[in-house]
């Protein structure tokens, strides 16, 4: 019995893994990605923490924009 319960469990995780892993690869969830990838490169460059969240939003928020560019 505890082993079906551990396999339910299991299936459990791989099923929030699942919607994680789905938001991540929306274009949101790359952005954020991508703000959160930036951040520490750009504070060891010398940035203060202020600015390096600015510029990793910037390049985020722009990475965002081209990608959901709207079809006129």
């Amino acid at each position: 019995m505890t082993l079906l319960d551990r396999f339910l469990k299991l299936l459990e995780f791989l099923e929030t893994a699942q919607g994680l892993f789905e938001f991540l690869t929306d274009p949101i969830g790359l952005s954020g990605v991508l703000a959160i990838c930036l951040y520490f490169p750009i504070q060891s460059l010398g940035c203060d923490a202020s600015a390096a969240a600015a510029l990793a939003c910037t390049v985020a928020l722009t990475f965002f924009c081209l990608v959901e560019k709207p079809d006129f």
